[in-house]
Parts: C-alpha cells; sequence; structure tokens
C-alpha cells in the first residue's frame, strides 16, 4: 500500500475521543476534532441522558483532543437508546431501533417553505469548508426561521450573524460521521437553548433511523438532506 504522506490530497480527520459525563466514561467516538464540546453535549442530549442546559456547570475538551467530558451533577437520565461504549464514523451511532416506544409524537403546526429550505442548505453547504476540500466529509445546520423565539444562551448571538434568507438563527457543523455532525449542531443549539419544536434540521448524509430518532429525541419537527432517507427511517417518521 503507498504511503499517504506522499501525497498531496486531503485527508477526512478521525480520532478516537472518550466521552465522559460527570466523571464515567460514556463511549469513544470516532470523529473528527472539532467542536468537540458541541459534540459532547449534543450526544448525550440526543441520547436522551441530558436534557436540562441550565444544570451543565462545564462542558469542554482536553488540550490533546482526546478526551471530552460535561458535568452536569445530578442531570443525566440512563441512555434512551442503549447504544455501544465504541461508535464508529461511518455506522450511524449503534441505536436500539427496537427501543422506541418512548419517542412521542411531535405536534403539528411547525412548516417551512422550499424557497426556505433551498436557501439554508445552499448556506449550509457554503459554510462547510472541509466538506467542499475533501469531499469525504459530512455537514449538518440547525436553523430557526424569522419569528422564533430567540435563543437566549450565552454563546447564542454569534449564530445569529450573517444569516441566509428567512431564518433568525444558523449553525453550521462539520464532522467524519454525518450523526456527529448533527449531533454537534444539537449541542450547539442546546447550548444556546434553541427552541427545537421551531427549529429545522439539515444534513448532508442520508436520513436513517438514528437520525431520525436524535431529531426526535430533540423534539425537531423538520429533517432535511438532499440524500434519500431508509425504509426504517421512513417508518419511523
Amino acid at each position: 500500500m503507498a504511503d499517504n504522506a506522499n501525497f498531496a490530497l486531503p485527508l477526512a480527520p478521525e480520532t478516537p475521543v472518550e466521552l465522559m459525563a460527570n466523571g464515567a466514561k460514556v463511549a469513544v467516538l470516532m470523529c473528527t476534532p472539532l467542536n468537540l464540546d458541541d459534540l459532547a453535549a449534543g450526544h448525550l442530549f440526543a441520547r436522551g441522558m441530558l436534557r436540562d442546559p441550565e444544570r451543565v456547570l462545564t462542558v469542554g475538551a482536553c488540550a490533546d483532543l482526546r478526551v471530552m467530558s460535561v458535568v452536569a451533577p445530578g442531570a443525566l437520565s440512563e441512555d434512551r437508546f442503549g447504544l455501544g461504549q465504541v461508535i464508529a464514523s461511518g455506522c450511524g451511532s449503534g441505536t436500539a431501533i427496537g427501543e422506541r416506544s418512548g419517542i412521542t409524537r411531535l405536534p403539528l403546526g411547525y412548516s417551512v417553505s422550499l424557497a426556505e429550505l433551498k436557501a439554508w442548505s445552499a448556506a449550509m453547504f457554503q459554510a462547510a469548508e472541509l466538506y467542499r476540500t475533501t469531499g469525504g466529509m459530512h455537514c449538518a445546520a440547525l436553523a430557526l426561521g424569522e419569528g422564533a423565539v430567540t435563543p437566549r444562551g450565552p454563546g447564542a448571538a454569534r449564530s445569529m450573524e450573517s444569516l441566509p434568507e428567512a431564518c433568525s438563527y444558523f449553525v453550521v457543523r462539520e464532522d467524519v460521521g454525518r450523526h456527529n455532525a448533527v449531533d454537534k449542531v444539537l449541542g450547539k443549539a442546546f447550548m444556546d437553548r434553541v427552541d427545537f419544536p421551531s427549529a429545522c434540521l439539515l444534513t448532508s448524509g442520508r436520513i436513517a433511523a438514528d437520525m431520525i430518532l436524535k431529531a426526535a429525541a430533540a423534539r425537531v419537527p423538520v429533517l432535511v438532506s438532499r440524500s434519500i432517507p431508509t425504509t426504517t427511517a421512513f417508518e419511523i417518521a
């Protein structure tokens, strides 16, 4: 096999990162070591283990980007979906698909136009520099339309600048794993105190069952991709 060091081609960054919650190991994620604070919070949130951002004392990563941790005393619940301890970047989140009795139907009423979806999707891909550079990354975005409740988290203001059309909040994250990219935008929005029932989640990857369950766990009513859903995802939706 040829030595990759001899090639100038860009590679998709991937490394194992251990996730700790209140001092206990939750999982090792194969991921791109960027925005690990968002990934840590979002992964726990999407698993149903973390529900209240006000109870999070600290979230972050160590200097060598090998460990990310969340400290939220008394605020962590049991894993809602029974995931494995080592989660690869390319095989979803290992969700126990049979365990979805806790997922409730989202209320009707939220709507978004095709023009808005096109504008938000274009803005997501425009912001995804690694996606364009390597051709081997995934990106995700979370958007709030005009008139949505203003996020009140301490870092929310940065996601309310240079917005795409008909949008009041917009965040984009990238990762070698599509589910990690989704966890990252969910984590950022979670800590920003976003009103998820008024949000739209966009992804560059196919919509598999684990993606639907993440959106449902976050109470996000609209999940969009230019790719296709799987049969199980369609059944759950």
